[in-house]
C-alpha cells in the first residue's frame, strides 16, 4: 500500500509540473530484443551517439543494480513551427539545453522518492537505456513510423527522461511486440515520403543517414552537403510532415521558449562566430559539437545560395577544406 501511495504522489507531482505524459515499467533484461539490436550492429546501422554495448542495452539494471521500477517521462518543447528564411535550427535546440532542464525536473521527482527512503537515479539522454522502447512499454507514448515517440497532447515534440528506483511499483505495461505495427500512424506514410534521405519504412533503418545526425557529424560527404537545404543543426522534416503534430499543445515549460538568436539565425554572424560569441550557443543543445561545426553548416547554406563568404572567417584547416569543396560543388 505504501508503494501505491508514493506512486500517486509522484503522479501528482508530475501533473503539477505540467508533465502529463509518463508511465511506469518493471526493470528487467530485454532478452527478446537482443536479436534486433544484434542485427542492427551486424548491419553497421548504429552511430557514435548511441550505446553499442548490447549487454547494457538489454539489461536495464546495468544502470542501477538494485532498481525495480523505471519511470518514463516526456518533456514537451514545442512552441511553434516557424522556419527562418536564412536557415533554421531544429525546434528542440531553440531553448535551453534540454539535458539540463530534464535533469533538473527529474531530480525534483527523485528527491520525493528519496525522502521516502528509497534510492533513485535520474537519466537525461546520456545513458544506455533504450528510451523509446521503455516509453512505449510504460505507456508514455507510442512509436510512429518515423521511430519517434508520439504523445497525445504534444505529438512527437518531446524529450524523454527516466528515473530508476529500488521502489517497486505497480505497472500497466504494453507489449513491446506492438512497436513495429506503429498503430498510432494508421495508413499514413507522410514522414516516409518527406524524409530527405528516404531511410524510413524499415525497423532496421540506417540512423547514420538521418539528416539530423548528418548535420551534427563532423565529417560529411559532398552528397550529404547537397541535402542540407537550410538545416543548420538537426532536421525536423519527418515531424513537420506528421499529421499527429498538428493542433498540439504548446509546451508549459518556460525553459524551452525559443531564444531570438536561435529562432532568427544570421548566416553571416554564424560564420563569423568568435569564441566569446559562441558561449551563448553552448547554453542550447546546438553547441555541444563545437563552434566550427556551426560555422561549417552556415557556410554550406551561404554557398548553396551562391554567396562566397569573406575568406577572413575561413580561418581553420577544417573550414578551409569545406570551403574548397563547396566552391567546386556549387561552381563558385
Amino acid at each position: 500500500m505504501m508503494e501505491n501511495q508514493i506512486k500517486e504522489e509522484i503522479k501528482r507531482k508530475l501533473e503539477d509540473m505540467g508533465l502529463t505524459a509518463y508511465g511506469f515499467m518493471k526493470v528487467r533484461t530485454l532478452t527478446d530484443s537482443l536479436a534486433y539490436f544484434e542485427e542492427r550492429k551486424k548491419l553497421d546501422l548504429t552511430t557514435t551517439f548511441e550505446e553499442n554495448d548490447l549487454k547494457k542495452k538489454i539489461d536495464l539494471s546495468c544502470e542501477m543494480e538494485h532498481a525495480k521500477t523505471i519511470i518514463s517521462i516526456a518533456f514537451p518543447y514545442y512552441y511553434d513551427s516557424y522556419i527562418h528564411k536564412e536557415g533554421y535550427f531544429s525546434l528542440y535546440t531553440l531553448g535551453k539545453d534540454y539535458h539540463l532542464v530534464v535533469k533538473d525536473h527529474l531530480e525534483k521527482i527523485a528527491d520525493l522518492i528519496r525522502e521516502k527512503g528509497y534510492e533513485a537515479k535520474v537519466f537525461a539522454d546520456n545513458n544506455s537505456l533504450p528510451e523509446r522502447y521503455i516509453a512505449h512499454v510504460a505507456g508514455t507514448g507510442e512509436i510512429g513510423k518515423n521511430h519517434m515517440v508520439i504523445t497525445k497532447e504534444y505529438g512527437s515534440y518531446v524529450f524523454l527522461g527516466e528515473i530508476m528506483t529500488e521502489l517497486e511499483m505497480e505497472t500497466s505495461e504494453r507489449d513491446w511486440k506492438e512497436i513495429p505495427e506503429h498503430e498510432v500512424c494508421g495508413e499514413c506514410v507522410r514522414c516516409m515520403k518527406a524524409c530527405p534521405t528516404q531511410i524510413l519504412g524499415s525497423e532496421l533503418y540506417n540512423t547514420r543517414r538521418c539528416m539530423s545526425y548528418i548535420t551534427q557529424n563532423k565529417e560529411i560527404t559532398d552528397e550529404e552537403m547537397l541535402l542540407f537545404r537550410g538545416r543548420l543543426f538537426g532536421c525536423d522534416t519527418c515531424q513537420r510532415a506528421c499529421p499527429l503534430n498538428r493542433d498540439i499543445r504548446i509546451s508549459p515549460m518556460e525553459e524551452f521558449r525559443p531564444r531570438e538568436y536561435m529562432k532568427y539565425p544570421s548566416l553571416m554572424e554564424l560564420l563569423a562566430l568568435t569564441n566569446k560569441e559562441f558561449v551563448k550557443y553552448k547554453e542550447t543543445s546546438s553547441g555541444w559539437r563545437g563552434k566550427k561545426l556551426l560555422q561549417r553548416n552556415a557556410m554550406i547554406e551561404l554557398m548553396r545560395r551562391g554567396k562566397k563568404p569573406d575568406e577572413k572567417h575561413i580561418n581553420t584547416d577544417y573550414l578551409k577544406e569545406y570551403y574548397n569543396r563547396l566552391q567546386t560543388l556549387f561552381n563558385l
